[in-house]
């Protein structure tokens, strides 16, 4: 079965880090199709390219999340966790949307 366009997903995961962990954490990320291709043209290079990438938009206003890990020895670890808020189809090339 084909991979669905391009778009946002949620899922709910166990977060472990060396030792430490926290569990049902809801998670979202990117996944998906976009449009790429190569077509024959009569000017120098002679070819020309598209490529697309799934890529992630983060909230604007709190970009990531915050969580504490319980560990095993007792102690707790602070990790950060991105907050993506869409998902596009963007150039390959630099794409990194976060930045726009």
């Amino acid at each position: 079965e084909p991979e669905a366009e391009c778009k946002r997903y949620v899922e709910v995961r166990n977060i472990t880090k060396e030792g430490c962990r926290l569990d049902n954490v809801e998670v979202s990320f990117c996944r998906g199709r976009c449009l790429s291709w190569t077509d024959v043209i009569m000017e120098e290079p002679h070819l020309r390219s598209e490529c697309e990438c799934c890529s992630y938009k983060l909230d604007l206003v709190k970009p990531v999340r915050f969580l504490s890990l319980q560990c095993d020895s007792g102690e707790s670890e602070q990790v950060f966790l991105p907050v993506i808020t869409s998902c596009e189809c963007t150039s390959c090339h630099g794409g990194d949307l976060s930045r726009r």
